[in-house]
Parts: structure tokens; sequence; C-alpha cells
């Protein structure tokens, strides 16, 4: 009895073994993304969407600010000033792209990386709805944990 429950422990130990030094010869490929678009640019979506609300509707700080507070999104904002939404996802291409080329001409990524960022956004431009997510982090902003 003590014999087969020896064999039998011995065989479960060489099965878990075994499988495990299976699954550590299996290769996983990683795609590194590299730093961050916030970190190549040094700007978030907020900033290129407040920039596009400044610089192609004239909106101050204050109007984009107060639109936010009532409730709009980034979209409603430039809807209410006019802007359709193709001019809208157009207008925020052209701000992703100018910061991606200043970014490859500073040297923080190459060429081909900035290609490739420039693509993805294209390729992501149909996801993008005006809302960014406005103030929905648990940040203190500088007045410690509460």
């Amino acid at each position: 009895m003590k014999g087969k429950n020896f064999l039998a422990a011995l065989a479960v130990v060489l099965v878990v073994g075994a499988s495990a030094t299976v699954y550590a010869e299996t290769t996983t490929n990683y795609t590194n993304h590299g730093l961050g678009f916030g970190r190549i640019t040094s700007m978030r979506g907020y900033d290129y969407v407040s920039s596009v609300l400044k610089d192609k509707l004239g909106m101050t700080d204050k109007e984009i600010t107060d639109g936010l507070n009532s409730g709009k999104t980034m979209y409603d904002l430039a809807k209410d000033k006019g802007m359709t939404i193709d001019e809208f996802k157009a207008a925020l291409i052209k701000e992703k792209s100018k910061s991606i080329d200043e970014a490859v001409s500073k040297g923080t990524i190459t060429k081909e990386q900035g290609d490739s960022l420039k693509e993805n956004i294209k390729n992501n431009i149909n996801s993008c709805n005006g809302n960014t997510g406005h103030m929905q982090g648990n940040g203190m902003r500088g007045k410690g944990h509460k």
C-alpha cells in the first residue's frame, strides 16, 4: 500500500514538474510600445482638444472650463461653435501630428516611430467622441490624503 502511494505521489510530482518545465520554455513575444504618447509629446488628450477649441474656434480657458462644468463634452463645445465631428477629428489629427513631428525633430522618437504613431491615430480616430473624461481621477491636487 505504501509503495502504491509513493508511486502515485511520484507520478504527480513528475507530471507537475514536467508541465512547469514545458511552460517555462514557451516564449512570449512582448510588444514594447516604448514611451507613452504623453511623454513623447509632453501633452495629454485634454491639451490637444483644448488647443483645437482655442486655436481653431477662439475659445478661452474660462469658456472651456465653464462648458465642461455645465456637463458638456469637448465636442459639444466645438459643435456649439459650428464645428462638425469630421472637422473636429481632422483638427485633432493635425494637432497630434504636429506634436509628433516636433518629437521627431527633437530626437525623442525616430521618424519610423512617428509614422507609426500617426498611423495609429488615424486608425483610432473613429473612437473619438470628444469626451476626454474631464476630472474623473482621484488625485488630491496637492491637498494630501484624506
